[in-house]
């Protein structure tokens, strides 16, 4: 039987600078289950934990983070689970960890919690 995937290219964004510059790209290919409940759930626990990962290969301070930006082949996973994807729920697919950029929603603060992306962003700040 084929295992199918969620094609995911991901940018990094952070506050903080090295050689190449306070941005990390990469692929991910994330396993797909006809029984997905739903796109955000999925995500939950697929990706954001291999983003955690990614910061410590790379050498970046997930505290640090302050943008996941994210492009996927959804219609994958909406033809394997028959639900619809993140683009398609009329999300953006990016969230942010920096509220003087842009107010966090639900998500993002639970992300936030979870993982710690973006936690010192506003203490580098001095605000």
């Amino acid at each position: 039987m084929k295992r199918n995937y969620l094609d995911v290219n991901v940018i990094l964004s952070f506050t903080t600078q090295k050689a190449l510059g306070s941005q990390e790209i990469f692929d991910l290919k994330l396993p797909i289950n006809k029984n997905e409940t739903d796109a955000v759930t999925f995500l939950d626990k697929k990706l954001f934990k291999r983003i955690a990962s990614k910061c410590e290969q790379y050498g970046r301070r997930k505290e640090d983070l302050y943008k996941i930006s994210t492009a996927s082949n959804w219609g994958v996973f909406e033809q394997i689970t028959g639900k619809k994807g993140l683009w398609s729920l009329g999300h953006s697919c990016k969230w942010y960890f920096n509220d003087e950029i842009n107010e966090l929603d639900e998500w993002e603060e639970w992300l936030k919690y979870e993982f710690d992306f973006g936690t010192e962003l506003l203490e580098q700040e001095g605000v």
